[in-house]
């Protein structure tokens, strides 16, 4: 059986990255993809045990209680998780899985699975903060009901997210969709054919 890997894709809110997770995975079909559970409300569109894992409060509590999460994390006034049993799984099964997780997530995964990941960053275009700022506002509100305070909130988090960056072992700019997954997925088949 092959050796398991955990792709880890991390960005900025906008960036990109739940973009590129789908076009992997629509282009390499065998490999799959960690569903996160999440606390808040589905989107439009969104199904429970493709898109997230939609759960209650009170037993996302009790689950992170009782340590089923490898990883969670508040967000933008939500609760979003790994199941450790995903993983574990996958590996155990020789899986190649993709996830689409922040980065505080990112970096707990790379630690706690320091041979089996890849790690990667997406960061937004721009030569500087504002820039970057500037391109995630409008990446933001171009999407479908994103209230203003929340675009707020996201845009607040960029300082710290790029901070984690160094904890990623491959680092992208995402100008453009298709050249960034193309980039992407070439770097992820040269590590699983080391």
């Amino acid at each position: 059986m092959s050796e398991g890997k955990l792709i880890v894709l991390s960005a900025p809110s906008g960036t990109g990255k739940t973009s590129v997770c789908k076009e992997l995975l629509k282009r390499n079909p065998n490999w799959t993809f960690s569903i996160s559970v999440t606390t808040r409300e589905p989107r439009e569109g969104e199904v429970d045990g493709i898109d997230y894992i939609f759960m209650e409060d009170e037993k996302f509590k009790h689950m992170a209680h009782f340590g089923d999460f490898i990883e969670w994390e508040w967000v933008h006034g939500n609760k979003y998780g790994t199941l450790m049993s995903t993983l574990d799984d996958s590996l155990d099964e020789g899986k190649i899985m993709l996830l689409d997780i922040d980065v505080k997530g990112g970096k707990s995964i790379t630690e706690e699975f320091p041979d089996e990941v890849i790690s990667i960053f997406i960061e937004p275009p721009g030569d500087n903060i504002t820039e970057k700022k500037e391109v995630l506002e409008e990446r933001l509100k171009l999407r479908a009901n994103t209230p203003i305070t929340l675009i707020k909130k996201r845009l607040k988090r960029l300082d710290l997210e790029l901070e984690y960056k160094d904890n990623f072992q491959h680092h992208f700019i995402n100008y453009d969709l298709e050249e960034t997954t193309n980039d992407i997925e070439n770097i992820i088949k040269e590590n699983l054919n080391k």
